[in-house]
Order: structure tokens, then C-alpha cells, then sequence
């Protein structure tokens, strides 16, 4: 996505510098420059949002209390639905690894 924008920049930051000679051409390419670089931000906004996983909900049955990455695509998560606790395994898919009993909870 940096590389993108980079690109962009470059690609467009000489419309920038011979637009005011050019006259109603210049200003087109300096519009067309301008929406290309806004809609590359807004992609790369949604991207970082994704990437983070920015969870604003409060007060859900589902709670994660855990999570531990095993790689980039893996990790260990432990959820608490309805005072029940479960050790899952998150990849491409969900796998229920262990319902977590009264030991678990209080460590």
C-alpha cells in the first residue's frame, strides 16, 4: 500500500510543477492528480482500519479475553460466552480446541 502511494506521488507531482503553463489542461490533471491520491488515502485508511481490527462494541455476550499470534494467519484465542470460557483455534477457520473449566478461569 506504501508502495502505491509512493507511486501516485511521483506519478503526479510533475502535473504539479508544469499545471500553471498548461492552462484549462493543467487544471483537469491537477483535479484528476488530486482525486487519485484522496481515493488512494481513503484505500489505505480502510486497509490500516482492517488491519487493526478496531472493535468499538461494548457490552456484547461474546468477549475475547486472549488472544495469542502463533504465525500470520494463526493464533489462540479465549472467548467468554454467557460466563463460559472456550480455547479456540483461529486460522481459516474456527476450531473449538477446549471448553475451559473453573481452574482455567482463575488463572
Amino acid at each position: 500500500m506504501k508502495l502505491l502511494i509512493a507511486f501516485l506521488l511521483v506519478l503526479f507531482s510533475p502535473v504539479y510543477v508544469y499545471a500553471d503553463s498548461i492552462g484549462y489542461l493543467g487544471y483537469t490533471l491537477k483535479a484528476l492528480g488530486s482525486v487519485i491520491i484522496v481515493v488512494a488515502l481513503l484505500f489505505a485508511s480502510v486497509w490500516a482500519l482492517k488491519k487493526l481490527q478496531i472493535n468499538t462494541k461494548k457490552g456484547g455476550r461474546i468477549k475475547i479475553l486472549d488472544r495469542t499470534y502463533i504465525d500470520n494467519k494463526h493464533s489462540l484465542m479465549i472467548v467468554e460466552v454467557e460466563e463460559k470460557q472456550f480455547l479456540l483455534g483461529v486460522g481459516n477457520e474456527v476450531n473449538l480446541i477446549a471448553q475451559l473449566g473453573e481452574n482455567e478461569k482463575n488463572n
